[in-house]
């Protein structure tokens, strides 16, 4: 999620408490020092109270002092489920100067934040006009964007700003977000709970984490900041405030004012009172009564319109529409209702935009924490009456306010939320049409509105709160099962693929409901799921192999009613066939007919078939459709195939760091299909490494749980794994016993997806265990398979493996087609094996100069991937080549005004070789060879190729071995 992180606590400095929040202001003040020359992110993330708003605070005091432009948002539980809300309180000072923007981003944009009608915008298209939108204010002024309480912004705000923080760096601009701690509760249920994970999950920029204060940093805040505080009081706040920085600072002048009415009492460390007040009260709800006794203080109609502008948004919060509260519920006027407020501290009305501003987010959340059910329940009533009959608020602020069941505003909660899933709101869709169901008086419609709910949750990539809704759906259809059932099938499907790893309620569902007639009054409903359901159907056969699911992929992939990439994902995860060398061209076409940067079921689609065929790095088009990635498990699918990308093509530690981050934090949240996924990555990096002890640990998860899971594919890498650990560490037999795990000798599985991963590994366990002949054997039904026709990386490393159980005769011709494959340097690893392997076979020969050539190739690329056994080998075959040539004479057979690489270059010119086939044998470019050969002409007094061999033979310098 970040990239980089600053700690407050733990710093180990002499004043830690006061030295790490100043540390935290330098973070912030350097990057608004900067803002003329680079753009920066910054994410505070910490408990309630620890600091965050007062970092925003000084950020704005500081940004204004330096004449920076500065926009402001202030994330709102009740906006959480409207699209766009937050981002409107961000971009609405903008939105009368949008020049910059092109007609298609002002439609989006405005029709995103509800300026004029039409239709529903793409989550990304509003995305880039946003960011265009700040880049062309910020062009005229610097912009310093504040993003505070961003854990209670709606999902579709989080991904915009999301994007924003990603593409910050060349713009003169500094977005700031403050958000709550990940883990941190809310109140709100676990639900709600792990959404704001997801919104932790989807932010870029450096974290400056607000951590609660240890003992000895607490202690030295307050006894700076509160010197003469008694010492009975003293150690009450510490106990009372358990290390939160705002406590320690607001917990003293309460006690000062409670110490007050009751004398000297307070000081005591015996008095009573002191347990009652802070003591016994659960330690989750201490800071939500920070402000109890002064607003239990203040007159009942001044606390319920507090109550209702902590329940509401910006708009209802607007001096205006808070005096035609007050003024409606005819209770106190609202002169004096402004001033109890004012004077209470705990909210104050700000003079320029006349809207009401709290102390404290504490404030609202003590206000709605002391508020009763009853209360709540007014004050939400309250907000839909003073809102417009077709606002999408007042409906939500209705359900709220709804006691028991209620058919009409059921109803309409589930208009509400069909309209938000057409948006793309599909996580703020899940929650109203849970919420219709809650309000849905007969058992059936409840249990259908629980099973869309779960639907729309699984698609928004929530499967936790669409576990919570299948539980309640299921247990209300006991002793059925709840309909409808293909919104039931999938949702179970993904949820249980999603978090336990297990693909088979997708393989005895999902097929049943693709074969089942479907009704007409559901014919849309099938025509929405049929897409995820293949989809889901792919990534099951492709990990299990099993014929049920593929037959029903068979069935239907090639179905008129099935989405764009379908069958070609099928042909791709199907293995070789007879048009699979069609799938790379066939996919970028299709990925190049994609709508622009978004989201659909064919996008995902073709990023799985880019997988099968090892060509994700080729599709950025492919990669912008997914720039919303507002939901963890979302985030987790789709990095977890770009930290295999990057393990293919040599960026270990990149790929590596990735996928021990994403399996950490997906097993923390629960997502064990992305824990695995992960973990196949770092295993592949740890067998290659040669770590046995890493690879070990791996084996609960990629070996125990997978095969409970009849997880195939995760299963034979682990096994290709094995194989190549044992090789690394010079275990012949044992790496040759893995590979017999993987397929029989001579046999290419049908199905086997990602076979060709492990295909080098089993061919060199054969070559280097002594059964060469099995190893050919097997490289014959490879080649029969059309496996090397899939993609070129199938067909490089099919060429690497025959190359190393090619005859001696045979060897030089197959490993010079390796290394003139096109972009053969796109795989370093098997490159270099094919490397160390020839020089070995050159070594054996002779010919030890050619070989020292290809041993170096071999140790540089395995240095540099830490690929530790295999740079060993390297080295010790380099040694011993250098060796060799030494006891032939050294360079003594040099040409006296060649160079050592100019002879050897000359000798195989001399032989008729062409530039090509020259720097194939020495690893070196064609280009390179051309330019030695051009210093070489005049030094021989030549001027053509013919010249060369006569000119060697003048100087008497021995040929090459015929042989090479």
């Amino acid at each position: 999620m970040s990239e980089g992180s600053t700690t407050g606590a733990g710093s180990g400095l002499g004043a830690p408490e006061l030295t790490g929040r100043e540390t935290q202001r330098a973070v912030i003040d350097a990057a608004l020092a900067g803002i003329a020359t680079t753009g920066a992110s910054v994410i505070l993330r910490g408990d309630p109270g620890t600091g965050r708003t007062a970092l925003l605070a000084a950020a704005e005091a500081t940004a204004r002092r330096a004449g920076l432009r500065v926009l402001r948002m202030t994330g709102a539980e009740a906006e959480s489920e409207l699209p766009f809300a937050a981002l409107h309180q961000v971009l609405w000072p903008l939105l009368g100067d949008s020049d910059g923007l092109s007609e298609h981003q002002r439609h989006a944009l405005e029709s995103a934040l509800g300026v004029r009608e039409g239709a529903p915008p793409e989550g990304f298209t509003v995305a880039g006009a946003a960011l265009t939108l700040l880049a062309h204010a910020a062009a005229r002024r610097p912009l310093v964007v504040l993003l505070d309480d961003l854990q209670w912004a709606d999902p579709s705000s989080v991904a915009v700003f999301g994007y924003v923080q990603r593409h910050v760096a060349p713009l003169p601009l500094v977005a700031i977000a403050a958000t709550r701690r990940t883990g941190t509760a809310t109140g709100r249920g676990r639900a709600a709970d792990r959404a704001e994970h997801d919104t932790t999950a989807c932010l870029a920029g450096q974290v400056i984490d607000l951590p609660p204060l240890d003992a000895p940093q607490a202690e030295l805040l307050l006894r700076t900041r509160h010197p003469s505080l008694p010492e009975g009081v003293r150690r009450r706040v510490l106990r009372a405030a358990a290390g939160n920085p705002l406590a320690l600072h607001e917990l003293p002048e309460q006690v000062g004012r409670l110490a007050a009415d009751r004398a000297e009492s307070l000081a005591s460390p015996a008095s009573p009172q002191m347990p009652e007040l802070f003591d016994a009260l659960p330690l989750g709800e201490r800071l939500g009564r920070l402000y109890e006794d002064r607003l239990r203080a203040l007159p009942a109609a001044a606390r319920d319109l507090l109550l209702v502008a902590a329940l509401g948004d910006a708009s209802t919060r607007h001096r205006t529409t808070l005096r035609n509260l007050a003024e409606h519920a005819a209770g106190s006027p609202w002169h004096r209702i402004e001033e109890h407020i004012e004077r209470s501290g705990l909210a104050h009305l700000d003079p320029e935009r006349e809207l009401l501003e709290f102390h404290h987010p504490l404030v609202r959340a003590s206000l709605a924490h002391l508020a009763s059910p009853a209360e709540l329940r007014a004050a939400h009533r309250q907000l839909a009456d003073a809102l417009p009959a077709e606002d999408a608020r007042r409906t939500l602020h209705l359900a709220a306010a709804a006691l028991g069941t209620e058919a009409e505003l059921a109803a309409r909660l589930h208009a509400e939320a069909d309209r938000m899933s057409a948006q793309g709101g599909d996580a703020e869709a899940a929650v109203l049409m849970a919420r219709a169901a809650g309000l849905s008086p007969d058992r059936t419609s409840r249990i259908a509105r629980l099973v869309a709910a779960a639907a729309l949750a699984v698609r928004a990539g929530r499967p936790h709160l669409a576990a919570e809704h299948l539980a309640e759906a299921e247990a209300a259809a006991r002793p059925g099962r709840p309909e409808p059932a293909a919104p039931y099938a999938f949702a179970v499907a993904c949820t249980r693929l999603q978090l336990d790893a297990d693909p088979r309620p997708a393989i005895e569902l999902l097929p049943a409901v693709l074969d089942a007639p479907v009704p007409p009054d559901a014919a849309d409903q099938h025509a929405a799921l049929i897409g995820p359901i293949l989809f889901l159907l792919l990534v099951a056969a492709a990990l299990t192999g099993d014929e049920r699911a593929w037959g029903a992929v068979d069935r239907h992939a090639a179905h008129p009613d099935a989405p764009t990439g379908a069958e070609l994902c099928r042909q791709a995860w199907s293995g070789p066939g007879p048009a699979v060398h069609e799938v790379p061209r066939r996919l970028r076409e299709a990925v190049a007919a994609l709508p622009a940067d978004r989201e659909t079921t064919a996008a995902w689609l073709l990023l799985w078939t880019a997988a099968a065929v090892d060509s994700l790095g080729e599709h950025c088009a492919l990669w912008s459709a997914f720039a919303r990635r507002h939901a963890y498990a979302t985030q987790t699918f789709t990095d977890s195939l770009r930290a295999h990308d990057d393990f293919l093509h040599g960026n270990w530690d990149t790929a590596l760091a990735a996928a021990r981050a994403g399996a950490r934090t997906s097993a923390e949240h629960g997502y064990a299909l992305a824990e695995t996924l992960f973990l196949q990555t770092a295993g592949q990096i740890l067998a290659a490494r040669g770590d046995r002890a890493g690879l070990a640990a791996l084996e609960p998860v990629l070996g125990t749980r997978a095969c409970e899971r009849r997880l195939r594919l995760v299963t034979d890498l682990l096994s290709g794994m094995l194989t190549l650990c044992a090789l690394g560490n010079g275990h012949a037999e044992e790496a040759w016993l893995h590979a017999c795990d993987l397929t029989a000798p001579g046999a290419v599985e049908d199905r086997g997806p990602w076979t060709h991963l492990s295909l080098v590994d089993r061919v060199q366990a054969a070559v280097d265990s002594g059964r060469t002949e099995e190893a050919r054997r097997h490289l014959r039904a490879v080649r029969s398979s059309g496996l090397a026709r899939v993609s070129a990386h199938h067909t490089f490393l099919v060429t690497v493996a025959e190359a190393i159980a090619a005859a001696d005769d045979e060897a030089d011709e197959r490993h010079a087609a390796v290394y003139a494959q096109r972009d053969a340097e796109n795989w370093p690893f098997p490159l270099a094996r094919a490397h160390l392997a020839h020089a070995v076979r050159l070594r054996r020969q002779h010919r030890p100069e050619e070989a020292s050539a290809h041993c170096r190739a071999a140790l540089t690329v395995f240095t540099r991937l830490a690929a530790t056994p295999w740079a060993a080998r390297a080295s010790r075959e380099l040694a011993a080549a250098d060796a060799d040539i030494e006891a032939a004479g050294g360079t003594a057979g040099h040409h006296p005004l060649l160079t050592a690489q100019e002879t050897r270059i000359a000798r195989l010119a001399a032989r008729g070789l062409t530039n090509r086939q020259i720097g194939a044998r020495l690893s070196l470019s064609p280009r390179t060879v051309g330019a030695h050969l051009y210093r070489i002409f005049p030094k021989l007094d030549i001027t053509t190729r013919a010249g060369i061999a006569r000119a060697l033979e003048a100087s008497q310098v021995p040929s090459v071995n015929p042989r090479g």
